[in-house]
Parts: C-alpha cells; sequence; structure tokens
C-alpha cells in the first residue's frame, strides 16, 4: 500500500474548510431529521454536527500551529462555540440532560436540553432547544448554525 492509500480517512478532511463542509452536511441531516419528525436520526446528526463543530478549532490548531492562540480564544470567548461544546458532550454520551454539578464542574454554559414534538403537527413539529445556565433558551439548529459561520468567518479572515 502507499501512503495515501493508508491515509485516505485524512486526506478526506485535509482542511478546516473540508471540515466546515461535513458540518454543514450534518447540519443539514439534522434539519432534514427533525423536519419529518425522526427522533433517532435527528440525535444522531446532533452528535455528529456537535463534535464536527466542537472540534474545528482543534483541527486548525492542529494543522496551522500560527493560529493556535487566535483559535482557542475564539473558542473560549464564543457563547456560541461553549454551547456547541456542551451540545457534543451532551449528545456523544446519549444524554441531553445535565447535573447542575456537572455543569459547574466543567464550566458549561448548557444546563439542559430538550427534545421538543409540537403535539398539534407530531411529524413536522420536532425541535431542540438548549437551556444555559443564564436561563436563556436556544433552538439548537441555530446555535450550530451559528457556530459554523463564526469558524467559517474565522478561517475566512486567516486565509485558512
Amino acid at each position: 500500500m502507499t501512503a495515501l492509500e493508508t491515509n485516505l480517512f485524512f486526506r478526506l478532511f485535509g482542511t478546516p474548510r473540508e471540515l466546515l463542509s461535513k458540518a454543514d452536511s450534518d447540519l443539514a441531516r439534522l434539519t432534514d431529521a427533525l423536519a419529518q419528525g425522526h427522533q433517532r436520526e435527528a440525535l444522531h446528526a446532533l452528535m455528529d454536527c456537535s463534535i464536527t463543530v466542537f472540534h474545528t478549532g482543534d483541527w486548525i490548531r492542529a494543522t496551522h500551529t500560527d493560529h493556535r492562540r487566535a483559535s482557542s480564544d475564539l473558542a473560549t470567548n464564543s457563547k456560541c462555540l461553549r454551547m456547541t461544546r456542551d451540545i457534543a458532550n451532551a449528545a456523544k454520551h446519549g444524554d441531553l440532560t445535565w447535573k447542575p454539578a456537572d455543569f459547574e464542574t466543567h464550566g458549561a454554559v448548557l444546563a439542559k436540553m430538550e427534545y421538543k414534538v409540537n403535539r398539534r403537527s407530531p411529524a413536522f413539529g420536532h425541535r431542540i432547544v438548549a437551556l444555559t445556565t443564564d436561563s436563556t433558551s436556544h433552538d439548537v439548529l441555530d446555535v450550530l448554525r451559528d457556530a459554523i459561520a463564526e469558524w467559517r468567518a474565522f478561517v475566512e479572515a486567516k486565509g485558512i
């Protein structure tokens, strides 16, 4: 096997832009699953999208070492990206709830998430809502969309 054959996975996500493209696809899957009322598929796409978005910062730091500090600062200072971190951690454990001790210990901004179904139109009324420690409520689709946009703006500004 050649080196290219053994590193095909790495080549799939060779740049932060390619990783953001994957995040866009994951978000589209999540949006479609919620629109169709497919809860299991929505939760799978939620996990995929949030983990991809959260780890975009890691990818930037690994592939563009000259932007380590700036990407860390963005991830630390952006409520949206911190919420995405919390969504990823909750989703990967298969639990959309947090105990108060969890968010205090981990510095989380997310208190819990709720999967909501509109009883009048259950097939088309599915949403995932993030409730934060400052008592605000956010549609998870908006949070992920905004987080992708923040990373994309960073990548564009830095010419990555």
